[in-house]
């Protein structure tokens, strides 16, 4: 058998890592190992420098890196230092979605995904829900109400889904809806459905929200989770065809940003 031969475009160069990440993976290695704990201080800028044989600029390099992805915080003055923080996964979502939209996820691929998830989470609500989370979500939709009275239009329908994650009591679903709707945010502001000084077309399209909520929350509270994945279900292909239309209308593709 004759042996093949690769061209040199087959080998790529071996990239240098940055000392500045080898500080970052240090660190952050310790934090998910345990040995740096929420509320830890870091030693003083001069001892790590000393530790990681780096220059200053180098360590605060890392540390701006740490800090942007919400690992650490640095207080000035008296007390202060650098404090490592605990790790949300909250955190990465405004990241994760920042990267999703610019790798243009479609409004069909968003609403996909949504019709996959939140009947789930639905029916998953109705069979966790207590007096306690009932009446918060009782709370949430009079809140919505004051605001579409008075705005036309309110943000607490987007709190609503994150809420009935919430009452599932699984906080990886609870993750993946605030993701979801941060998605589904961009995508409405980007289409120029906020929740001030609405137009009559703006107003028409919040409209249908707060009774799709409502059909929803009284499914969840009567703890029925059939009706309340089938009031999800209608509701999220209601949302579909209102921002669909929308997308239309403004002349855009319907990308979620």
């Amino acid at each position: 058998m004759r042996a093949r031969s690769l061209g040199l475009e087959e080998f790529r160069p071996i990239k240098r890592q940055k000392a500045s990440d080898l500080i970052v993976e240090e660190i952050w290695k310790m934090i998910l190992e345990g040995k740096l704990k929420p509320g830890d201080r870091l030693p003083p800028e001069h001892t790590l420098v000393e530790r990681f044989q780096v220059s200053k600029v180098t360590l605060r390099e890392a540390l701006q890196t740490l800090e942007t992805y919400g690992h650490i915080t640095r207080k000035q003055g008296r007390g202060g230092g650098t404090i490592v923080l605990d790790i949300a996964p909250t955190r990465g979502i405004g990241l994760l979605a920042n990267y999703l939209n610019l790798s243009a996820l479609s409004l069909d691929q968003l609403m996909e995904a949504r019709l996959l998830v939140e009947p789930l989470i639905a029916e998953l609500a109705a069979r966790r829900i207590t007096p306690e989370t009932a009446h918060r979500l009782e709370q949430l939709l009079c809140a919505h109400d004051v605001d579409f009275q008075t705005h036309g239009g309110s943000r607490r329908g987007w709190e609503f889904y994150i809420l009935l994650a919430e009452i599932t009591g699984n906080l990886l679903l609870k993750v993946v809806e605030e993701l979801l709707i941060r998605l589904f945010m961009d995508a409405e502001f980007a289409l120029s459905i906020g929740d001030i000084g609405m137009s009559g077309e703006e107003i028409a399209y919040n409209a249908a929200v707060l009774p799709a909520n409502r059909r929803i929350a009284a499914a969840v509270i009567a703890g029925d989770p059939e009706a309340a994945r089938r009031e999800m279900t209608e509701a999220l292909i209601g949302f579909t065809q209102r921002i669909t239309a929308r997308a239309a209308s403004a002349g855009r593709h319907p990308q979620s940003s």
